[in-house]
């Protein structure tokens, strides 16, 4: 369904297309016609030329019976709703895809796109499938995270940086397709931006300036990597 604001759109529109539609032009051109050969030459004819509105004159229409200038308003006022607001009858199971044929786990082989053309049966079971293994991945990222910073404690800096330079590219891997899926990614957003963190913490102890900032550069396009994630996901509430 359409915002408010482009219906409203579409009123206007229809309104002022049928004042125009029966009031022609001041002057010369709003003189009443002369009564002209018919245009219609048995119901055949007649339906085509209601069925064709568009090519129609103003002489032409007023040359019409009120019948006849009756259905050709209603097949123009139809023809506007259903494309204005999309009226059409249209199979909408013909265009799901069904979760069987992608492989699993579905958070690494489904795309943003194929999940909105699962039935909302499938997305449920996608979407418990997709929970699980965020919450196995995420919990995974931490532990690491956490033996990093115990290695950084015992002054093994060189073992943690091994461990959250794995979790940076874990990671990266997890938003690598960009037209995955919306959790997938933020998901590898969030195990990016725990490593580069703990990096910054790690080279600031070890006084690796260069590596400090290398850091932070990284961490602000994660916060640019977002701003798309967020606009995926209001396409996908826009999507229901």
């Amino acid at each position: 369904m359409k915002k408010i604001p482009s219906v409203l759109a579409g009123f206007v529109i229809l309104a002022l297309g049928l004042f125009l539609f029966f009031n022609g032009s001041t002057g010369e051109d709003s003189q009443t016609p002369k009564p002209a050969p018919s245009l219609i030459d048995g119901n055949e004819q007649s339906e085509s030329v209601i069925g064709d509105y568009s090519s129609v004159t103003q002489d032409e229409f007023d040359q019409l019976s009120q019948e006849q200038q009756d259905k050709m308003l209603e097949q123009f006022v139809l023809d506007f709703w259903e494309k204005e607001l999309g009226l059409a009858e249209t199979d909408a199971e013909e265009n799901n895809l069904s979760l069987e044929i992608f492989a699993r786990p579905y958070m690494h082989t489904l795309t943003e796109r194929e999940y909105l053309q699962l039935s909302p049966e499938d997305r449920e079971r996608a979407d418990a499938e997709i929970d699980k293994n965020m919450r196995e991945i995420r919990s995974y990222c931490m532990g690491i995270v956490a033996e990093a910073e115990s290695l950084m404690a015992d002054k093994d800096c060189l073992t943690a940086e091994a461990y959250l330079v794995y979790l940076l590219e874990m990671g990266r891997e997890l938003g690598a397709n960009k037209e995955g899926l919306v959790f997938t990614r933020a998901l590898g957003v969030g195990g990016r931006r725990a490593a580069l963190r703990a990096l910054v913490r790690l080279y600031t102890l070890t006084g690796n300036n260069s590596g400090v900032q290398m850091a932070k550069e990284l961490l602000s396009e994660e916060d640019e990597e977002m701003v798309e994630i967020r606009a995926a996901a209001k396409q996908r509430e826009a999507n229901p």
